[in-house]
């Protein structure tokens, strides 16, 4: 009879009341659309995945329901990484063998954006760029740089926090709830980030 609310991590049993986590989804489709934007609604693109993650399955989701928008775009290849740096750059140099006509690369998280710059960086490639996913201060460092990484979806854990809690007070006093609450992400990239840099003083 104890209420349960789950945050980030979808359970994959249990009667949870209410999920809130970040909406990745949608922060899949935003990265499909800013790498569609960097170049030009044209050219062959890969995902690095981890497929036996729920979150990173509705991520590779969005992002091809953004692709779907583009017929000038192909998605050649998805070779799972397992989430890791060493083995992204291990797969993004595969890839670069595999698809020399390759152009842009939706990375899951940071550790594989990272490890397919390095990949990249190591074969002075610098026709192909990167979107990643939670903008992690090494990402973000990379990206103010101005690499391959490009741009990084950026999830919103303290609004998360803050919804969970609120969530938790509506229900025992008596509110109906739904079953998930997905909380919006968004997108930083170099410009996002000077400006953030420049209005903190920094």
């Amino acid at each position: 009879g104890i209420p349960v609310f789950t945050a980030d991590i979808r359970p994959e049993e249990g009667g949870a009341v209410c999920h809130i986590a970040s909406d990745n989804r949608q922060g899949g489709r935003l990265a499909g659309e800013y790498l569609a934007g960097l170049l030009g609604g044209q050219g062959e693109v890969a995902i690095i995945d981890h497929p036996e993650v729920t979150s990173v399955q509705e991520r590779v989701r969005g992002f091809k329901e953004s692709m779907a928008k583009h017929p000038g775009m192909k998605i050649v290849d998805q070779p799972s990484a397992g989430g890791a740096r060493d083995k992204a750059m291990i797969v993004m140099q595969n890839m670069l063998l595999s698809h020399p006509n390759l152009r842009g690369v939706f990375a899951i998280n940071d550790n594989c954006a990272l490890g397919a710059m390095a990949a990249l960086e190591a074969a002075r490639r610098r026709d192909v760029v990167i979107v990643g996913y939670d903008a992690t201060p090494e990402a973000r460092e990379a990206i103010r740089k101005g690499g391959a990484l490009k741009a990084d979806v950026i999830q919103y854990p303290i609004s998360i926090g803050k919804t969970t809690i609120q969530t938790v007070v509506n229900f025992l006093e008596g509110t109906q709830m739904p079953m998930e609450i997905p909380i919006e992400t968004g997108i930083v990239d170099k410009e996002s980030l000077e400006a953030e840099a420049h209005a903190s003083g920094k």
